[in-house]
């Protein structure tokens, strides 16, 4: 068939008529391109459109995008709406001249929205944070979270959708995932926002210490803290109470010296994502990582990297300072006490799933000295009778002593704070829990990332493993007939095929005031196949594009830095937004071709019909009935 004709108005339309009801394959376009199903599809895109702008000005974005825009319904809706303007234009051939413009005006559209379902589908938004001087990053965080699985029969990682804190999990309605090849489920009944590593005291015989669980209260803040010291353990014999004194567990002594004490949990595979717990609430000026020497899994080694605050680094070879003390650049000093080849959350505490180094993470102390005169002291030892004594000190000179009973209270001389002495053990370890809600006697020890609440279950016997908390961005194990699972829960990690790190960034201030007049960020783009490098700017308002290039924009294949937020206490720290949108060529050829047609339309359209006036429209009629006359006499002759 023709997709162009000159046949006649009337001759068209018969033809269209003819052709819809003696063929099913023309009925079908006919009823894809019916006006009404365009009607009652435009009408609910708008209303999925505007609630979706609701709901995204009264809650969030990523809620409007996850029940609208990147909803199945929202796609579907787009895909048949796509049908429906291209069977319109089928319904219309064999096409006039008249319908060029037409024609291309809804093929845009189609291309438009094809462009718009690219971009949802394989583009994305990301954010990533650099330090100045720091290491390069490959790595960012999006706003989505997901579930990985790492399947040791299928021996990969499968990554599941899953936005807990828009669609949470209840004990009434729980939500499962299948693992596919184990006969086995996973279950989650609970998410929490914020949680708590909780500490208790519990006695050990033999190899314990002894411990206190005290807790200090005042009526007048309306605060309540409990605090679990251990006298023999370099790292658990004192705690900071808010920068103002110190509670610690100790013998009396003539010489005190101010030592100050941080912990951090390494990870090679994340170095930006380090657990650091300073025990007397001052943190230390260093920076130190865990970093592999090659990027080739087949032959590389783990270094720990340290940097001080004058910017001297150093570095040694893992397995050369494991279990030993080393001096730190200044005059501080790090041990390594820990390491896990493939690090794992088990049951509240880390654990490593294998030998090999696939998740390698490891556990530092820092100890430093510091020229700071304790102002209040709170001092607690044992003695060998069993009765446990205190000591309150200001400026180093004691101003209360006396004994203390299990459950009574007495004032610190700190306004109205009091302390209650809640539990005494003469030999005893400090357990950890992982809890949803502050418990009444426990010391919260750290405020942890969000987490969900699982389980692994049996599809046949219906036997379950113990119930676990997941942390965001810790992966925690599980064991179920004889078949060991990890899983991860967090934000959606996006690896870019470069590497990126920022060389400076500055923030130019208003003249006479210091409110920012500009963010500039200059960063530095190196490929690791080519070991090209490029350096780029991005400012408030103009993104740095790398690879860089009007063609690489215009097709779509450019990765967008642009600034997103700053640290004021840290000018050497910028947080950037990337977006990357495949879809974009077709959205800007779609928009080319939609002005084009609506232009074609004007230009090319049918002519209007002559209207005569009334003796003209006589004269004619004369005219006509002369000639048809004319016409019968020479036919009769």
């Amino acid at each position: 068939m023709r997709l162009f004709s000159s046949l006649s108005e009337l001759e068209r339309k018969k033809l269209i008529e003819e052709r819809k009801k003696s063929s099913l394959y023309w009925k079908i376009i006919h009823l894809l391109g019916s006006l009404r199903l365009a009607i009652v599809l435009l009408l609910s895109i708008a209303l999925g459109c505007a609630i979706a702008t609701i709901v995204e000005s009264r809650l969030d974005t990523q809620v409007a995008q996850f029940y609208i825009y990147k909803s199945p319904w929202f796609f579907g809706w787009l895909i048949i709406l796509c049908i429906n303007l291209f069977a319109v234009t089928l319904t219309r051939i064999p096409w006039k001249k008249r319908h060029i413009g037409f024609i291309v005006t809804h093929y845009g559209i189609i291309i438009l929205l094809i462009g718009a379902l690219i971009g949802l589908q394989k583009g994305f938004e990301g954010f990533i944070t650099l330090e100045a001087g720091g290491i390069p990053k490959n790595r960012l965080t999006s706003k989505e979270t997901v579930l990985l699985v790492q399947n040791p029969i299928l021996k990969e990682i499968e990554e599941y959708r899953f936005p807990a804190e828009l669609w949470r999990p209840s004990s009434k309605a729980p939500r499962s995932i299948d693992i596919p090849g184990t006969g086995l489920k996973f279950y989650t009944d609970d998410y929490a926002k914020e949680l708590f590593l909780s500490e208790n005291l519990s006695p050990q015989q033999n190899s314990g210490s002894p411990g206190v669980l005290i807790e200090l209260k005042s009526k007048m803040a309306n605060q309540k803290f409990t605090y679990v010291l251990l006298k023999n353990d370099p790292s658990r014999w004192y705690e900071d109470f808010f920068g103002m004194a110190r509670i610690e567990m100790k013998e009396p002594s003539d010489s005190d010296g101010e030592t100050f004490h941080e912990s951090a949990v390494l990870f090679a595979n994340a170095p930006d994502q380090s657990v650091i717990h300073a025990h007397e609430g001052v943190n230390s000026t260093y920076k130190y990582f865990l970093l592999w020497d090659n990027p080739s899994p087949s032959n590389r080694s783990l270094y720990v990297v340290a940097i001080s605050q004058d910017g001297e680094k150093r570095a040694w070879p893992l397995n050369e300072i494991m279990q030993k003390v080393v001096d730190l650049p200044g005059e501080g000093k790090m041990e390594v006490a820990e390491y896990w080849p493939n690090f794992s959350i088990k049951e509240g505490k880390p654990t490593s799933l294998s030998g090999e180094p696939l998740n390698p993470a490891i556990l530092v102390h820092v100890y430093w000295q510091q020229n700071r005169t304790q102002k209040l002291v709170f001092r607690i030892w044992d003695s060998p009778n069993g009765t446990i004594n205190y000591q309150l000190l200001r400026n180093g000179k004691s101003y209360q002593e006396g004994q203390m009973a299990i459950g009574k209270t007495f004032l610190l001389g700190w306004a109205d704070w009091s302390a209650t002495l809640l539990r005494y053990e003469p030999s005893a370890t400090i357990t950890s829990e992982i809890q949803k809600q502050r418990l009444s006697q426990a010391n919260i020890a750290q405020v942890l990332p969000p987490g969900i609440h699982g389980w692994i279950e049996d599809k046949q016997t219906k036997e379950k493993s113990q119930a676990l908390w997941i942390l965001s961005g810790y992966p925690q194990s599980f064991v179920l007939n004889n078949i060991p699972l990890q899983i991860s829960f967090g934000f959606k990690v996006i690896s870019l095929p470069f590497f990126v790190s920022l060389e400076k960034f500055e923030v130019p201030r208003n003249e006479g005031s210091d409110a920012p007049s500009d963010f500039i960020s200059t960063l530095k783009f190196e490929d690791p196949k080519t070991k090209k490098i490029v350096i780029g700017k991005a400012h408030m308002n103009y993104p740095a594009s790398y690879p860089g290039g009007f063609w690489r924009s215009v097709l779509g294949l450019n990765y967008k830095f642009s600034q997103s937020s700053w640290n004021p206490q840290d000018l050497n720290e910028s947080t950037l937004q990337v977006l990357y949108d495949p879809g974009w060529p077709f959205k800007w050829i779609g928009s080319l071709m939609i002005c084009i047609g609506i232009l074609t339309m004007f230009f090319i359209s049918p002519k209007p019909p002559v209207v005569l006036d009334k003796e003209e429209s006589a004269g004619a009629k004369t005219d006509e009935k002369a000639a048809c006359s004319t016409l019968n006499s020479r036919s009769l002759s």
